[in-house]
Parts: C-alpha cells; sequence; structure tokens
C-alpha cells in the first residue's frame, strides 16, 4: 500500500469534473526518478529553487573534495550520499513547492498504486462536494473584532492577553 497527499490547486474550476482533474497526488516516500536523474526530475516539476539549491551544493562539495584521487572517491560517496537523501525527501519537497504556488492540502489516499488511490479519495470527496453544491450559501455575518482591553472591560479577568480559566 502506498500513500499519497492530495493537493487542490488554488483557482476554482467551473465545474466538479474539472476541478477533480486538477487535483496533483504525491506520493509518500522514495523517488527512484529523483535518484537517477534529480535535475530532469526537479525541471519536469518546475522546482527551481531546489534545483538551484541541489547543484549549489553539489558544486561545493566537488570544489571541497576535488583535485585529488582520494578526494575524488570521497566526492562520489558524498555525492552519492546527498542524492540518497534527495531522493528520500524529493516528495516531500514537491509538496512544500505546490503549497508554495498556492495548492492547498485536500488530504491523504491509499492504494495499492495511483489508481486504487484517487478511487479511495473521490469516493469520500465527490459525495461531500455534491451536497455542499446542494446547500444554500450562508449569508456573510459581520464579525466584530475584541481587543484585550475591550474583553477586560466587560468583566472577565485578564492574566496578559488571556483570560483567566
Amino acid at each position: 500500500m502506498s500513500v499519497y497527499s492530495i493537493y487542490e490547486p488554488p483557482h476554482s474550476a467551473p465545474d466538479l469534473a474539472t476541478r477533480a482533474d486538477a487535483f496533483v497526488f504525491v506520493k509518500e516516500g522514495f523517488s527512484w526518478p529523483a535518484l537517477f536523474v534529480p535535475a530532469v526530475w526537479l525541471i519536469y516539476q518546475r522546482m527551481w529553487i531546489e534545483l538551484g539549491v541541489l547543484l549549489a551544493l553539489l558544486a561545493f562539495v566537488g570544489w571541497a573534495f576535488g583535485g585529488t584521487e582520494s578526494g575524488s572517491l570521497l566526492l562520489n560517496i558524498v555525492s552519492f550520499g546527498i542524492l540518497a537523501m534527495f531522493a528520500f525527501e524529493a516528495n516531500d519537497l514537491l509538496g512544500n513547492a505546490l503549497e508554495r504556488r498556492g495548492y492547498r492540502y485536500a488530504g491523504a489516499a491509499l492504494g495499492e498504486d495511483l489508481q486504487d488511490a484517487e478511487l479511495s479519495f473521490f469516493r469520500g470527496w465527490l459525495p461531500e462536494q455534491r451536497q455542499s453544491e446542494k446547500l444554500p450559501k450562508p449569508r456573510p455575518t459581520p464579525q466584530v473584532k475584541t481587543t484585550p482591553a475591550a474583553a477586560a472591560s466587560e468583566g472577565d479577568e485578564v492574566i496578559g492577553v488571556f483570560p483567566r480559566p
């Protein structure tokens, strides 16, 4: 079983089917493509900041260990270690990049593969959306902001900014 994190795009789609197609499913755990072709994987995912950091880190390691024969061996070992750690964290970094772009975390789903996870998620999500479409939209009510000083003047004893329990 695999766990997938689901992210909803920031823009709202005109209908429910288009909105459902725009969800992004990110598999939790190790990413094989990120291990074997990390730069290509980052470019494909449009993760420019992470690409720059990874290239700068690898360039620094190359500068620090390069030059001698023993340094070359150590450079290969350290570079592989960095890429292995990156592959373990790549999908989490993808989720963070999606949130930076305005995507909202919508939930998680379990499944043997991506199709099972999509079925699992949408079986719970679609009925909720259809039910919320049928409900009338509540009118917004004006909210009154209270300050700690206003709360204290109402007779509640205040310690700092927190009312006494």
